[in-house]
């Protein structure tokens, strides 16, 4: 895997679609995903426009859960 294919934070695959070889750049999952920008502010100066974050820590599987949660409510 790639650095650009790693989450800067986790280190974990980052499933972006870019970093994958997608010709479209809003085929990426974060194109639909809100991001918390304190998640953002995690990351150093030197990590920062390199790679994706990953879902999870995006916490865009929080998230998603949250919403499911308050569906069945």
């Amino acid at each position: 895997m790639s650095p650009a294919q790693r989450c800067p934070l986790c280190g974990q695959g980052n499933a972006c679609a870019l970093a994958d070889g997608a010709p479209d750049i809003q085929a990426c999952w974060c194109f639909a995903a809100p991001i918390d920008p304190a998640v953002l502010e995690r990351l150093t100066p030197e990590q920062r426009d390199l790679a994706c974050l990953c879902p999870a820590c995006a916490g865009v599987v929080e998230a998603a859960e949250r919403e499911r949660r308050s569906e069945q409510d």
